[in-house]
């Protein structure tokens, strides 16, 4: 059931008149900050409409200035080229040489200077801005306006006008208005607002304020900037500056950006001022009105008082207090309620005095009926709990019986598997042994499922529950397969319902395999039952490790380490088997001995270590070209022997040239540069049982001198022992006790 409170956690365990007061003030607080700050927000909105006003009057001021500076170094260029016209056609002084003087003196006066560049002369001034300048006044043959900011230290408004003569351009007079602070600063009738010249790239031309920086537009506020339209841009600056962009025309095809700058702390200062009076304001209302109002209510509140006493009163057991008389509101009718109640709980309270007594006889009794009934209880429950523990540890002693009597793996899965079918009653059981070459999980036993449905399966340690078990080393519990996601089916061979174990088999860390048991109810395993396969799965986990261990210590001592083919003791004990079934049968084998031609030049050019990936490749190469039944041996160093059941010497020729060709053939590294020929190649000799030779010993040495008949012979060949090419008669046998 979902309870609402009322009242907010801070009001929580205090009085009620504060409960009364603080939310009212708060109101009234919240709506006088809500009134402060919608006026400042509506002020500040207002100010910064008259400073955009103002940024474009001022831009409008000093637009049409520079409109009439055009207009002005215009008029005198036409004077000047018109004085200059009359002076050069009187031979003499003159009236016009008179008015050309007074030209330059109103010049001065204006603050314009001129300069007269003979035609062609300008494009050589080491001034880029001229020189575009002069350069489009040349080509035209028109006036034209510009801005140097290249050619000293204050920028200048340029006007070149040309001078025709004979129809072509004689020389060209500039004139140029210097843009000084001062003067930029005349052009606005604003005194407070900043004017500067960009560039359409946005470089900086003249200021009234020289260095300073101002913010760049975006491509979209460019653009507008372009079409005409004003963009106002707020400063990032420390103290706020409110920026006007807007383009001016020059002259007939140029373009230019004005900004102007507004400083905005006026507005700041007023917005502040603004909000500080309306908060004390606030203030000073909410102090009068909390004294007015206390007051009134700590006369309201006078019987809630009285009813606070008589409460404390009473659950300090003072049932006789009584209250004074509060008046005849509400609160008075309560107050005399609260009196007859306090009359009331005296009697009950004699009544309930008499109830406990019988009650506590009562219970006394009940108490001792039910400590006998709980101990009879955990007896029995101790009884059930030994049960289950005596079958645990009968469990583990048969687990233990199974480690101990056998090391054969085969009979040792059966052992556990059973021992867990006893004891858990657990009818489908998965045993996975962990393959680390492959870092994955096989089957190798199942039970309750069939071994063929499950064949070729495999989990890799981030695959399902098997996987996420071995991964982790801890029992996985799933109570309803059907709602666990991470549910794989055994690749989907199997339907999966009801709930599942997956315990790991782990010793100190190192993973054996994963033991998963089935039930096909959801919910079918309990905690006791969790705890003992837990059990089971460590003694497990011992025993398969013991047995992997002595698997793997009894290949070892038949195994070659480096080429993992069989070792020479290996190789003698299969070589009498082959002779006895051979003598049974009468039926003939054959053996072949290979050496690695100049294996020693290969080992001296390249290392040890290389030479060891060479005898590693050449026992693939024997392993990948021979039958399942030949046996493929390291005999020594870089020899090696084959035994070929059932061959005779002529199959056994055969398969020594498929071999000699094939190691041929693959190209090792190196063998270029350090083998003659440029290639690694084999010696191989052939002898057959039991036409050479009836004793094995002598067949092995029969088919070491073969050869070395063959290395002799210029190595690289196959060479069958026949007693005529003997060339070591007197050579000592390989195995001088036989």
């Amino acid at each position: 059931m979902i309870k609402f409170r009322l009242q907010p956690p801070m009001l929580w365990g205090t009085t009620l008149r504060k409960k009364i007061l603080l939310p009212f003030f708060l109101v009234l607080f919240l709506l006088g900050v809500a009134a402060t700050l919608g006026s400042a927000f509506f002020v500040t909105g207002a100010l910064y409409r008259t400073s955009d006003e103002r940024l474009l009057t001022s831009q409008e001021a000093t637009f049409r200035a520079l409109k009439q500076q055009e207009a002005l170094l215009q008029t005198y260029a036409h004077l000047f080229n018109y004085t200059n016209a009359r002076v050069a056609a009187d031979s003499g002084p003159s009236q016009a040489a008179a008015l050309q003087e007074t030209l330059f003196e109103s010049l001065r006066q204006e603050n314009i200077s001129i300069a007269l560049v003979p035609s062609g002369t300008g494009l050589a001034l080491p001034y880029p801005s001229l020189q575009e300048l002069f350069s489009k006044v040349e080509k035209t043959t028109l006036p034209a306006f510009g801005f140097a900011a290249d050619t000293g230290s204050v920028p200048a408004l340029c006007f070149a006008a040309p001078a025709i003569q004979n129809g072509k351009v004689s020389q060209v007079n500039l004139l140029q208005t210097p843009l000084t602070p001062e003067y930029l600063k005349n052009l606005s009738p604003d005194r407070r607002i900043n004017f500067f010249l960009q560039s359409p790239e946005g470089k900086l031309l003249a200021g009234t304020r020289p260095g300073r920086e101002i913010p760049r537009l975006g491509p979209e506020e460019l653009k507008a900037v372009f079409a005409g339209i004003p963009v106002f841009k707020n400063s990032p600056d420390p103290l706020p500056y409110r920026f006007l962009f807007q383009a001016i025309p020059l002259g007939t095809d140029g373009l230019a950006i004005s900004v102007h700058e507004l400083p905005l702390a006026d507005v700041e200062m007023l917005v502040s001022t603004l909000a500080t009076r309306s908060i004390t304001t606030v203030l000073a209302a909410l102090l009068l009105g909390a004294w007015l109002y206390c007051r009134t209510i700590r006369r309201i509140l006078f019987p809630v008082q009285e009813l606070t006493k008589a409460t404390n009163a009473v659950s300090r057991g003072d049932l006789n207090y009584r209250i004074r008389d509060c008046g005849a509101d509400e609160l008075g009718r309560t107050a005399e309620s609260f009196n007859s109640m306090l009359a009331r709980l005296e009697t009950l309270y004699a009544e309930k005095l008499e109830q406990e007594k019988h009650l506590a006889r009562t219970q006394e009794e009940l108490r001792h009926q039910e400590s006998m009934a709980q101990k009879n209880h955990a007896i029995a429950r101790a009884n059930q709990e030994l049960k289950g523990r005596l079958r645990e540890i009968s469990a583990l002693y048969q687990l233990n019986q199974a480690m101990i009597s056998t090391l054969d793996l085969g009979v040792l899965f059966d052992r556990i598997l059973q021992v867990l079918k006893d004891v858990i009653r657990c009818e489908e059981m998965v045993l996975m042994l962990y393959n680390p070459g492959a870092e994955e999980l096989d089957v190798r036993k199942t039970v309750g499922i069939d071994p063929e449905l499950l064949k070729g399966v495999a989990f890799r340690l981030d695959e399902g529950i098997t996987g996420r078990a071995a991964r982790s080393q801890r029992l996985q519990y799933i109570a309803n397969l059907e709602a666990e996601t991470q549910n794989l089916n055994y690749k989907g061979k199997r339907q999966g319902r009801g709930s599942m174990v997956a315990a790991p088999l782990a010793v100190k860390g190192r993973l054996a395999g994963v033991l998963n048991l089935h039930k096909p109810t959801t919910q079918g395993f309990s905690e006791k039952e969790l705890r003992l396969i837990q059990a089971i799965a460590n003694q497990a986990a011992i025993a398969i490790d013991n047995a992997q261990l002595y698997e793997k210590t009894r290949n070892q001592s038949n195994t070659d380490e480096l080429t993992q083919l069989a070792n020479r003791r290996q190789f003698q004990v299969i070589l009498k088997r082959e002779q006895a079934q051979a003598r049974r049968y009468s039926s003939n084998f054959s053996l072949i001995m290979i050496d690695i031609d100049h294996f020693k030049k290969y080992n001296d050019f390249h290392g040890h270590l290389q030479g060891d990936l060479v005898l590693k490749r050449v026992a693939d190469l024997l392993l990948q070209n021979t039958r399942g039944i030949d046996l493929v041996a390291r005999f020594g160093g870089e020899e090696f022997i084959i035994l070929l059941p059932k061959t005779s010497g002529e199959g056994a020729v055969a398969a020594a040239e498929k071999l000699r060709l094939c190691v041929a053939e693959d190209p090792f590294p190196g063998a270029e540069h350090s083998q003659p020929g440029g290639q690694l190649t084999l010696s191989l000799g052939v002898a057959e049982f039991p036409s050479h030779t009836k004793d094995v010993y002598e067949l092995i040495d029969l088919a070491d001198r073969a050869l070395y008949m063959a290395k002799e012979s210029g190595r690289n060949r196959t060479v069958v022992w026949k007693p005529r090419q003997d060339a070591r008669p007197d050579s000592p046998p390989l195995f001088p006790d036989h």
